[in-house]
């Protein structure tokens, strides 16, 4: 897949129209409203993800009131809904919206395994989706109209894997992954290939299911073997679980996963036995672009807590709505369009486009654990 760099795109951005804080509210779509849907879990257990997406949406909503975030003087709304972890939730809701004759695109919902269920309807009604942490392989091969701006998996796991052992010269690994979850086992399959192409031994491989509680004996297997890392594929709860598990069972070895472990909540749920994994992700807290800055100081001030990966592609995805209607799409048939033409906007992850398979053109950042939140990965 050909991707352009950071750097290449932040030259071509200085072409593109760059929306900057406090822009003008007159435009193509000047007195229009535009509706768009949102599907988050913010509750049940993908809740650490889809509250923080809630979260940027709101803070979204409060930035094109105060004229911050432009979006050519229409009235765009940005309606979160709860799917609260159901996957049956997530179809519901996707069928409400885009079935409803007002809504004009559908962002999220959380999780990969969502999507799969609930993409299909909107591809079936050619209905602009953007899944903002929807990491999978595969999910935009649903169809054209489904568009992400999280990067893939695929994007992110083969630097993570290179980067680690450029640093710490591994030869042996073992893989623990879920093997329930579209995520979680996009991740199993591509530390698999990775490690493969890497040159690395994989002398272990561990899966488990989603609400498993207990990976000692599972870890004790890895840890019989001595692998000189271990690749994590998991979501929040698991990988929280796992890595806590392993400092009580006093493993020193070396661990990295995914997007699913990008959180800033890690170090203070899984403890001290967190600090120095690794992680692959889209965006940093301390990334130096305007528009992040001022996202994470704003956020900060209504949350009272920073940011995350999955609020910023989230506030990302909204800079990307606004950016359209601004332009003069306020349909979903004009959304879609939009989306198929966009070159380069200035969003919270830098500078971003879209690729020919409608996944977004970005570089993914290696980050390591410390306490309290990450560091970048040296």
């Amino acid at each position: 897949m050909n991707r352009l760099t950071v750097p290449a795109l932040a030259l071509l951005a200085a072409a593109a129209l760059v929306v900057p804080a406090g822009a003008a509210t007159k435009g193509p779509a000047s007195g229009k409203s535009v509706h768009v849907g949102v599907i988050a879990d913010v509750t049940g257990a993908a809740g650490v993800y889809g509250t923080p997406q809630k979260n940027a949406y709101e803070l979204a909503n409060d930035d094109i009131k105060a004229g911050r975030l432009d979006a050519g003087g229409a009235n765009l709304v940005f309606d979160v809904q709860d799917a609260a972890s159901d996957g049956a939730q997530v179809v519901n809701l996707m069928q409400k919206f885009t079935t409803d004759g007002q809504t004009a695109i559908v962002l999220g919902p959380t999780l990969s395994g969502e999507a799969f269920k609930a993409f299909p309807l909107a591809v079936r009604a050619n209905f602009p989706v953007m899944g903002t942490s929807t990491t999978a392989e595969g999910v935009t091969a649903l169809g054209s109209s489904v568009y992400r701006d999280s990067l893939a998996e695929s994007q992110v796991i083969p630097t993570t894997v290179q980067r680690t052992k450029d640093k710490w010269h591994y030869k042996t690994a073992a893989i623990i992954y879920g093997d329930d979850n579209a995520f979680t086992k996009t991740d199993g399959d591509l530390f698999a290939k990775a490690l493969k192409a890497a040159g690395i031994d994989v002398v272990d491989t561990e899966t488990f299911h989603q609400k498993d509680t207990d990976f000692q004996p599972a870890l004790t297997r890895i840890g019989s073997k001595h692998p000189d890392v271990i690749a994590i594929g998991a979501l929040f709860p698991e990988a929280t679980k796992i890595i806590q598990q392993a400092g009580k069972l006093g493993m020193k070895t070396h661990m990295f996963g995914g997007n699913g472990l990008n959180s800033p909540e890690m170090y203070s749920v899984a403890g001290p036995a967190a600090q120095g994994v690794v992680v692959g992700a889209a965006w940093y807290l301390n990334g130096r672009y305007t528009s992040n800055t001022n996202f994470v100081r704003e956020y900060k001030a209504k949350y009272g807590k920073e940011p995350d990966q999955f609020a910023a592609q989230s506030y990302a995805a909204a800079q990307v709505v606004a950016y359209l209607v601004a332009h003069g799409a306020t349909t979903k048939d004009e959304i879609l369009k939009g989306l198929q033409n966009v070159r380069v906007i200035q969003t919270v992850l830098g500078p971003i486009g879209f690729d020919a398979n409608r996944d977004v053109k970005s570089s993914p950042v290696i980050l390591e654990i410390v306490k309290g939140g990450f560091t970048y990965f040296h």
